[in-house]
């Protein structure tokens, strides 16, 4: 069985994997066994592995000061880089990335970084559909981890970013490939990693091997953390239920540095249990327990107050979009992390936080927190990204590829990130699927020209036609929000402010009314945070010229333009 407990070296088969670290360079067996329960003590070396070898060769030495943790303790290695920390059955011993280190991957560039220490497998708490974690036997005398070279005083990198790529079927699983993963492949943004946030599945996690080896392709290491739909739904309690993907991930909360940015990868899906009734809005939450505040509070206590923190969950810390009951600002459970304020106070002390999360298929919404949210630090950004399924992949028509329009209900195109950092600044860049960065809006005429349709509904001209009273210009800028700035010129005149309004894209109202009742349905439009509208005035018959120009937040300028005639 192939497990992903490279952390003793590059080897990815479990029985070779387990040999060495028996026989790994290092100190003497000091009798680790703990098959009957109780807690061992972890040991060994964080290594430079010059040769890429995966083994602790007499020639190469340990690196100090890397974090080593048990999912509860974090220590740090001393000066020889050796370390010592307890570590019970039923638990994933992991270290942290330095910034100038790389860490090696497998085959399908997945971090090796870990060491999962279950003696007997995961237990028999339920009938699993899918593979748990196998028995790996008493914990090895010496675990040491392997590092590889990186580049030294790094400011300036890239990052990809992805939220839910979320395939059920291998037919799903064929439209990622088509849609994200084909124009990825060798890395064209030149970028250092990739984060996914969550729901890495959509609910059949036996599809987790030919994702992993589909994003593999892409040609860096992509770093995951579990969604709703990653979860095992037989498990008796949020403990057991993340089970599989622990199998093929490693563990669920971890972090690593790349820069001047600590990365923090967290669990914030809590599970009810199977049978044991639900939450507020169905049977898992956004919740942070107690556990992982302690395992923060002591991951931060070795990071430079001066760093950037990128956080990346599957369900957003804050967001404004609608909830599992139709409600606005009322923080639901389903789409918000309900004890954000906990985390807000392990995060005390540190200026620049950036917030990345999926889960909401119908909304890209971006929150600044401030003192409103007891939030005092420089700058923080709850960002809920657009995502790579969209509306989903049995949403909307399909194209020449035979891969699904998946708008999502907000009008934005499904699709991924470019973020870019320079220092402790981050600029998000998304992406629509076929990869056209210069797609960043969409230019509607609301209603649409009286004459451009038939009787019978059959189009008979496109924006052409008669302008009618309050006829407005709707501009979606994909991935936006309130904070972004969009101007408008009307005919080479002068350009002056579009006004942001939450509304419905009538683009996405027309295409759901196209679609309505057949199998190329798209889910019900939902109000969008990025729009912006202008009402046009009277206007003489003839060709008219629309020009947007757009910057956001974070400092990237776009543009676009749309003609149309009068009669």
């Amino acid at each position: 069985m192939l497990l992903k407990n490279i952390a003793v070296g590059i080897l990815s088969i479990a029985a070779a994997s387990q040999a060495i670290a028996h026989r790994d360079h290092g100190l003497p067996g000091q009798g680790n066994g703990d098959g009957d329960g109780e807690s061992a003590f972890a040991r060994g070396f964080v290594f430079l592995d010059k040769n890429a070898n995966g083994l602790k060769d007499p020639f190469e030495r340990g690196i100090a000061n890397v974090s080593v943790s048990n999912g509860i303790e974090v220590i740090q290695t001393n000066r020889f880089g050796y370390y010592q920390i307890p570590l019970a059955p039923e638990s994933i011993l992991f270290i942290t990335k330095p910034a100038r280190y790389e860490i090696p991957v497998d085959d399908n560039n997945l971090p090796q970084f870990y060491y999962t220490h279950y003696p007997q497998g995961t237990p028999d708490v339920a009938e699993f559909q899918f593979p748990v974690v196998e028995p790996t036997g008493d914990l090895p005398e010496i675990i040491n981890f392997a590092l590889l070279p990186g580049k030294p005083n790094t400011k300036k990198f890239k990052a990809m970013a992805f939220a839910d790529p979320q395939a059920r079927t291998d037919e799903y699983q064929d439209q990622v490939r088509e849609d994200i993963v084909n124009e990825l492949i060798d890395n064209p943004y030149g970028a250092a990693f990739g984060i996914v946030a969550g729901d890495v599945v959509d609910d059949n996690l036996a599809l987790f091997p030919r994702h992993n080896a589909m994003m593999g392709r892409i040609g860096i290491p992509i770093w995951n953390v579990p969604g709703n739909h990653d979860m095992n739904y037989r498990a008796p309690n949020d403990t057991y239920s993340t089970e599989t993907f622990k199998r093929y991930f490693g563990p669920t909360n971890f972090s690593f540095d790349h820069g001047r940015v600590h990365f923090i990868g967290l669990d914030n899906v809590q599970y009810k249990g199977d049978g044991q009734g639900s939450y507020d809005n169905g049977s898992y939450r956004g919740f942070i327990s107690q556990e992982q505040l302690t395992w923060l509070h002591n991951d931060l206590r070795f990071v430079s107050k001066d760093k950037l923190i990128v956080l990346f969950t599957h369900i957003s810390l804050i967001t404004y979009a609608l909830d599992g009951k139709g409600e606005r600002y009322n923080q639901g459970d389903n789409i918000n992390t309900v004890n954000l304020d906990e985390l807000l106070e392990e995060l005390a002390g540190f200026d620049r936080v950036y917030a990345m999360a999926g889960h909401d298929t119908s909304n890209s919404w971006k929150v600044e927190l401030d003192h409103t949210h007891n939030w005092h630090g420089d700058w923080f950004i709850a960002h809920t990204l657009a995502e790579v399924r969209g509306n989903g992949w049995n949403r909307g028509p399909r194209d020449e590829r035979e891969v699904r329009l998946a708008n999502m209900q907000d009008g934005n195109p499904n699709g991924y990130y470019v973020v870019s950092f320079d220092g402790t600044q981050v600029q998000p860049r998304f992406i629509p699927a076929e990869g056209d960065p210069n797609k960043t809006m969409r230019i509607v005429l609301d209603p649409l020209l009286d004459g451009t349709s038939d009787a019978e509904g059959n189009i008979v001209a496109i924006n052409r036609g008669v302008l009618l009273p309050g006829t407005k210009v709707v501009v979606n800028l994909f991935d936006g929000g309130e904070r972004d700035s969009v101007e408008i010129s009307l005919d080479n005149a002068e350009y002056f402010a579009m006004q942001n309004v939450l509304r419905t894209d009538p683009f996405m109202e027309r295409s759901y009314a196209k679609h309505l009742g057949t199998g190329n349905a798209f889910s019900s439009p939902q109000p969008s945070s990025h729009i912006w509208e202008f009402e046009l005035p009277a206007l003489e018959p003839g060709l008219h010229v629309i020009r947007v120009r757009a910057e956001d937040e974070f400092g990237q300028k776009s543009h676009r333009a749309m003609s149309f005639e009068l009669l």
